[in-house]
């Protein structure tokens, strides 16, 4: 018992990680292996482009035992219908409402366990055969290998104790391929180095799955060049009537200041060739490290030049008037402007200067 509890978790892991490569769009791989099981190929999908309702499709699927015992395997079809918020697909129970994307109904191969010797690879076909009122665009679902016999799941569960292949077929006919940037932030407004992350939400308003992907433009209101990152480099899908957030970071060396635009620019494959979305969004780079310092010495030069350059008139009105006291009236009267004027006009010379400096160092 404590051997098949320990079987069982590996292969869930195993087929897990196969979902979510085929979720996320990653580098595509020509077979999953878990709990000794290997199956090829991992993805069955379209070649050529979308297929036309009352075609019939004959694939292969090979099973590995890679273990050094003999195995039992059952083999069995799931749907999926939808994914979860972190991008995990979510498969059908057999009683779960239709959603119009299944397709374990087009798939017929032999039902009955297959014993596979340790160390030997059986093949047996699959039939993918397309009715001729299907409905068009994306089907989902996939043929699964698993040591133990299928059990009915809750809808909603995760994926289960398998490893299969993935299939995803596009039908002919009219597509909706709308997508839009439902949000696109940063986690704060300010900071104080060039590292910045961002979070975009995609929802896919159509039937068909996307993999949107591009640049994400970063630049800078005063100087320098516009920096580039790739969004969605390993095409992560969305799937059709849901929403998926996507998280990235910029990171740059070097010391930024003052107002950055992000523009973000994802393209998609649509019925009519690509199909663009974009949105834009505002932050502020401001390295306090060196600002505060600088700022710090130069409130520091203020005030010594205020307090030297008070005592300077002091004294010279003074030595004028033979060393007598003056009122306050008669004091500036003689000097000709006011400390209130004086302090305000040293003020905006030493911010004028600091903002001059800024400019130097970061230009």
């Amino acid at each position: 018992m404590k051997v098949g509890f320990r079987s069982a978790f590996v292969l869930s892991l195993a087929v897990l990680i196969t979902a979510l490569v085929f979720i996320t769009g990653g580098p595509f791989v020509s077979a999953q292996e878990g709990a000794g099981i290997k199956v090829i190929p991992a993805f069955i999908e379209n070649e050529g482009g979308p297929i036309a309702p009352g075609t019939t499709l004959t694939r292969e699927i090979s099973i590995t035992n890679v273990s050094p015992e003999d195995k039992e395997y059952f083999i069995y079809e799931r749907d999926i219908i939808g994914v979860e918020d972190g991008g995990m697909p979510v498969f059908a129970d057999e009683n779960a409402e239709r959603t119009g994307y299944e397709i374990t109904d087009w798939i017929s191969f032999q039902t009955e366990p297959i014993t596979v010797k340790a160390g030997e690879t059986v093949y047996f076909p699959i039939t993918i055969a397309v009715p001729p009122t299907a409905p068009p665009c994306s089907h989902f679902g996939g043929v699964f290998v698993s040591a133990e016999p299928p059990r009915l799941r809750e809808v909603g569960a995760g994926v289960g104790y398998e490893v299969g292949s993935i299939i995803n077929l596009l039908v002919a006919g009219e597509c909706v391929d709308d997508a839009r940037i439902r949000s696109f932030a940063t986690d704060k407004l300010f900071y104080t180095t060039k590292k910045v992350n961002f979070t975009a939400k995609l929802e896919n308003q159509g039937n068909i799955l996307i993999r949107p992907r591009g640049p994400l433009e970063i630049r800078n209101a005063l100087w320098g060049k516009p920096s580039v990152i790739m969004v969605n480099e390993s095409l992560a899908g969305v799937f059709p009537g849901t929403a998926r957030e996507f998280e990235f970071t910029w990171e740059e060396e070097g010391i930024g200041f003052g107002r950055y635009e992000a523009i973000l620019a994802l393209a998609y494959d649509g019925r009519d060739g690509q199909k663009t979305i974009d949105a834009a969004l505002v932050f502020w780079v401001f390295p306090l490290k060196i600002i505060l310092p600088i700022l710090g010495g130069f409130i520091t030069i203020l005030l010594v030049g205020y307090f030297l350059t008070r005592y300077y008139i002091n004294q010279a009105v003074m030595r004028a008037l033979g060393s007598r006291r003056i009122t306050t009236y008669r004091y500036r009267r003689q000097v000709g402007i006011s400390r209130l004027t004086f302090v305000f006009v040293t003020l905006m010379g030493a911010f004028a200067i600091f903002l001059i400096v800024l400019l130097i160092l970061f230009a």
